[in-house]
């Protein structure tokens, strides 16, 4: 999307004309349909600045609509020039004056990342009631003639390509690595899930108001789901956190416990977290009103059934969050809790599908690693994936340490046999930081390189396998999959000996 002139597109009055117009001017070739009202709401406030005084040359440079990419957030009017970022939202209908300031401050919280002074207005466009939001983030009663006279200070060269400033890794915080900010509940949630939230809550509101009316005790159960970046760890953390206000509240985490959670589950009250290794046969979930399990389909059978008998014993909450697709054993595909959780079956099940904490191009050049066949209908240039050869392992030591040195998280995918030293020790071992796949369950990092040997392959079909060998019980393929989808940002792939993988690899690149 491209900026375009308020002025010039609001002159044409006709909803499918100006559809034309405005897409043509911000270069935008998608679907969606700019609706009438929100032609008319614009046009207002046009007319109303011009009247004011506003130019045709200080309506230029707006983008209307624009959405922060892999976020969600968007914005209705939106114009940065190199030392102002003004944004106005526009209601064709009053709203509340408390909505008004949670929209003002959400978008204060997205902009401030761009380094400029941010101005945020919110026009009702049938009274042409004007709000400004003060530095000190309260709202206060404006006028278009402030609008109009902002416009003249913002009449400078304005950015062309804003989608570059936004990145999305300065949005998503991970409760592991950002507890302060988690615990000070200096985040926000996507639309998507915001939307799983309110839906699970009231779903929750609804199941304990039925088991009331049935006067029984009987647990309740939830169930999240979604593939890897989508969101789901720091929707159930925000649920758990909401949750600990009205009662009794533990995650159970399916992986190692890091710090930060340690930090979380000693600063939040009424919130613990605690491995599911930790897990007993009976009592141990008696006190809590709400039990939260993250990633779910690793649970043991006996742990799965320890929660479930517990929230049934005392009439809990229960919330699974799971991917079923990244079980990482032949014993947890076998034990398949997913697919148990569904057979509970559970009061709501949720769906978190977009795609957050890596861009497209990353997200369709793993889904491609992964399957060579996978479809896709744009060319990228994969321009944040470094593909890379060692001829043996000191190369691949030496390009592994390069790396890190730049800032990239080594992940070690449990060494295949194929990248030992002759007397079965692991040569990746000092430079792997316990960065493996047990370790990064649930956490994110901006910068991965990972190892990829000749004990894995692409069958006939195109997909990625592993030799499973030295551990049968691993699934090789998902345990690299598992690792690569933490990567945010940039991408590198160290290929060790193994020149038919590398080839295919490279014709993912060389489309």
């Amino acid at each position: 999307m491209g900026p375009v002139n308020i002025y010039t597109v609001t002159r044409v009055r006709d909803e499918e004309l100006f559809n034309i117009v405005e897409k043509h001017e911000a270069g935008v070739h998608d679907t969606h349909r700019i609706r009438i009202h929100e032609i008319d709401s614009l046009r207002f406030l046009v007319d109303g600045l011009t009247a004011c005084g506003m130019t045709v040359s200080e309506a230029d440079g707006f983008y209307f609509g624009y959405t922060i990419p892999q976020i969600g957030k968007e914005f209705d009017l939106l114009k940065v020039t190199d030392k102002h970022c003004l944004n106005i939202e526009l209601k064709s209908q009053d709203v509340s004056e408390e909505a008004i300031l949670a929209q003002l401050r959400k978008n204060r919280h997205y902009l401030t990342h761009l380094g400029k002074r941010v101005i945020l207005f919110t026009v009702v466009t049938d009274t042409m009631t004007c709000y400004r939001l003060t530095l000190s983030d309260n709202l206060v009663r404006s006028d278009l003639r402030e609008i109009a006279d902002m416009l003249k200070k913002c009449d400078a060269p304005y950015d062309e390509n804003i989608s570059r400033s936004f990145r999305a890794s300065e949005y998503l915080i991970s409760p592991m690595k950002n507890p302060d900010k988690f615990i000070r509940g200096k985040y926000f949630l996507t639309p998507a899930q915001e939307y799983v939230k309110t839906e699970l809550i009231k779903s929750i509101d609804s199941a304990e108001r039925s088991a009331g009316s049935r006067g029984g005790r009987c647990g309740s159960f939830f169930h999240i789901t979604g593939r890897p970046g989508t969101g789901k760890t720091l929707l159930l953390y925000d649920l758990a956190r909401t949750l600990s206000v009205s009662g009794s509240t533990v995650i159970i985490r399916c992986g190692e416990l890091t710090e930060g959670e340690r930090i979380i589950s000693r600063e939040v009250s009424n919130l613990d977290i605690i491995s599911a290794d930790d897990l007993g046969i009976t009592g141990e979930l008696s006190s809590y009103d709400f039990v939260l399990a993250d990633e779910a389909q690793r649970l043991s059978t006996e742990g799965f059934e320890t929660i479930c008998r517990s929230a049934d014993a005392c009439d809990q909450v229960c919330i699974f969050s799971s991917d079923p697709e990244t079980v990482l054993t032949t014993a947890e595909r076998d034990r398949n809790i997913a697919g148990r959780i569904h057979a509970l079956p559970p009061a709501g099940e949720f769906e978190l599908s977009e795609r957050l904490r890596m861009n497209r191009e990353l997200y369709n050049f793993i889904m491609t690693l992964k399957n060579l066949r996978h479809k896709t209908d744009k060319t990228y240039s994969y321009e944040d994936v470094s593909v890379n050869y060692a001829n043996d392992i000191p190369e691949a030591v030496r390009l592994i340490t390069y790396f890190r040195s730049r800032g990239y998280v080594f992940i070690n995918a449990c060494t295949p046999k194929h990248s030992v030293n002759e007397d079965g020790s692991d040569p990746f071992a000092d430079i792997a930081e316990e960065f493996d796949v047990h370790h990064i369950i649930g956490r994110e990092y901006d910068k991965v390189v990972m190892l990829i040997d000749s004990s894995f392959y692409y069958d006939e079909n195109g997909y990625l396998k592993g030799v499973p060998e030295p551990d049968p019980d691993y699934i090789y393929p998902n345990l690299f999959y598992q690792g690569v989808t933490r990567v945010r940002e940039k991408l590198a792939l160290v290929v060790l000996d193994a020149p038919v993988l590398l080839r295919n690899i490279l014709g993912i690149i060389n489309h």
